[in-house]
């Protein structure tokens, strides 16, 4: 992703819409639309219904990221279901004054939100852990709940797609508007509205606080797949974790073929076969070109 940067203006929202990772003219301004956002489904999600198995005996929580919603999974969780895993998932962090969109409310409250729906599915399906998968923002919400919050003990395994462990420059964007002084001036523009934007950025004071004492979380199996096209989290290896037992796998290390940016990677079906691969090792299958057919 490049970027132009004639003037302060530019840069501020060259900033913003990096952040964002959707155009500010998608954002919708006819509550009709967030309406007909709210009514499409995924058939088979949150269904209490669904009966866990020996072979699938944790409920599986999908989390997406910041901007977008539960129906960012509309490719990964009809797949995960038809293979008879339990799915369940939320719209989280909403702001009423931007309809139709998640992931804005400060990263602390969005933690806090996931584990409250976390404990919600684990009683009505009696059992005592989950496993979660999440992309981008969703990929970091379950190791806040965990470290600083109630989520300790409650998570499995914690799958991250393109997550945003370290935070993000934004390809040098957020670096160069703090030192030029234009991004703390904007942050009154966006921030009533979009609070987590900022804390997103690699060494602001959450991301520092979310990896003091190391990245990873005792006693969870934790993995991460990210692809080298990333134009979202800068740079793109900071999408890892460091610590004994994290698998880290390259999208375009699995299959060169792959050009998924993103948001293109959470209709990857490479990336999907790895995401299988970590919820059920016993059935893996290698994740390669293979995997596109």
């Amino acid at each position: 992703m490049k970027f132009a940067l004639p003037s302060a203006v530019n840069a501020a929202a060259a900033l913003l819409l990096s952040l964002s990772a959707i155009p500010i003219h998608s954002l919708p301004i006819n509550p009709a639309s967030s309406v007909a956002l709210e009514k499409h489904t995924i058939e088979g999600l949150n269904n209490y219904n669904c009966k866990l198995t020996p072979v699938h005996p944790r409920p599986v929580i999908l989390l997406h990221g910041a901007t977008l919603t539960v129906y960012s999974w509309s490719t990964f969780a009809p797949e995960l279901i038809k293979r008879g895993y339990c799915v369940f998932g939320l719209t989280y962090g909403k702001n009423k004054k931007i309809p139709g969109f998640g992931g804005l409310t400060p990263v602390e409250d969005s933690a806090r939100e996931i584990g409250a729906f976390a404990d919600e599915v684990m009683r009505k399906m009696n059992v005592s852990q989950v496993d979660i998968v999440g992309h981008s923002q969703g990929g970091i919400l379950t190791r806040y709940w965990i470290k600083y919050l109630d989520g300790a003990g409650k998570v499995y395994r914690h799958i991250g797609i393109a997550p945003i462990h370290h935070g993000t420059t934004l390809n040098g964007i957020a670096t160069l508007t703090t030192a030029l002084g234009l991004f703390y001036p904007f942050r009154s523009v966006y921030e009533p509205l979009i609070p987590s934007l900022s804390q997103l950025l690699a060494n602001s004071t959450f991301m520092q606080t979310l990896n003091a004492g190391g990245d990873t979380s005792p006693g969870v199996i934790e993995s991460n797949i990210a692809t080298k096209y990333e134009d979202i989290i800068t740079p793109w290896k900071s999408c890892f974790q460091h610590g004994p037992g994290v698998i880290n796998a390259a999208l375009q290390d699995l299959c060169t073929l792959s050009l998924d940016e993103h948001l293109d990677i959470l209709h990857s079906k490479v990336a999907l076969q790895f995401v299988l691969n970590q919820l059920d090792p016993s059935t893996a299958k290698t994740a390669s070109c293979l995997s596109l057919l």
